[in-house]
């Protein structure tokens, strides 16, 4: 399992275009992806589920991989992570 350890910058939080951009990048793999916010997880290959977290400007994250494909998967959430600004 790997993961990936994120933080909200963005002023108005975790917004539905940023979450849009990270459910289509999840679900380019095979691999279980999961993110986790306080003590709630969803699934990051559902936007219905990431959404319904509501994560605010300032508050950490972390996004779980799971499966054949994790380390690709890492790497590339990663890569997306940066150029969204929710990395620390």
């Amino acid at each position: 399992m790997r993961t990936i350890n994120g933080y909200v910058g963005n002023s108005t939080g975790l917004t539905s275009r940023l979450s849009v951009e990270l459910v289509s990048e999840a679900n380019k793999y095979k691999s279980f992806i999961c993110i986790h916010v306080y003590d709630e997880n969803a699934d990051l290959k559902s936007i219905m589920n990431v959404m319904a977290l509501v994560v605010p400007h300032g508050e950490e994250f972390t996004i779980s991989i799971e499966g054949d494909d994790e380390e690709f998967a890492e790497k590339k959430l990663t890569e997306k992570l940066k150029t969204l600004n929710l990395l620390k």
